[in-house]
């Protein structure tokens, strides 16, 4: 696995052992990023955007934002060895400033955890909470394959319209190819795009 573009580009990182987690392709993450770049009107680089990586594995898609532009990235994750691989990845790009993780459910915290307020020399004595503008979801595939409106994916959409609802946000979800939420209507989401490669499926939902 390697960082794709921006100022990390060709760093070599690590994917977790074992099969509780999935590589996704060099080809499918750099058509991801393509997409993205032309949805914000930058050709291979990123707007300074807050990133939820969820279900973060080894960290891959939220350190491909980093290393294109985006302000800071918070990664959600609780298997072990994925953890260690995330951790290791993070530190190899020297990505610890801009990176925060989060051990617990990510169904349920992503949706109201907040971004990190940016660094500044002299900081607000209470930072405002920071809405994500760009959240990579990477579920299990069996959790993505159910599509009906008590799913946990269908779930997640909501609970992030409820706390982003003052906010414009963008969910890039990854999922096999047969799976299709359709066109029909998604509470507070319209679906921008829907993409396959092979056996990989990504639907990108906007706000």
């Amino acid at each position: 696995m390697r960082i794709i573009a921006g100022k990390w580009r060709s760093r070599q990182i690590e994917w977790p052992p074992g099969d509780v987690t999935r590589p996704v392709p060099s080809r499918v993450k750099e058509a991801i990023f393509g997409m993205l770049g032309n949805h914000f009107d930058c050709p291979n680089a990123l707007p300074s955007l807050a990133v939820a990586d969820v279900f973060a594995g080894g960290g891959s898609f939220g350190l491909e934002a980093l290393s294109r532009g985006a302000t800071s990235c918070v990664f959600f994750e609780r298997d072990r060895s994925a953890l260690a691989a995330l951790r290791r990845n993070i530190a190899t790009v020297d990505a610890n400033a801009f990176a925060r993780i989060v051990t617990l459910d990510a169904w349920t915290e992503a949706p109201r955890t907040a971004a990190p307020t940016p660094t500044a020399p002299t900081p607000p004595p209470a930072p405002t909470p920071l809405p994500f503008d760009l959240f990579f979801l990477d579920p299990p595939y069996r959790d993505s394959r159910d599509t009906s409106p008590t799913a946990n994916v269908r779930c997640f959409l909501a609970a992030v319209a409820h706390s982003h609802a003052e906010h414009d946000s963008m969910i890039v979800l990854h999922h096999e190819s047969d799976v299709d939420f359709g066109l029909d209507s998604i509470p507070n989401w319209r679906i921008l795009d829907r993409r396959t490669f092979g056996t990989h499926g990504v639907t990108f939902f906007s706000t």
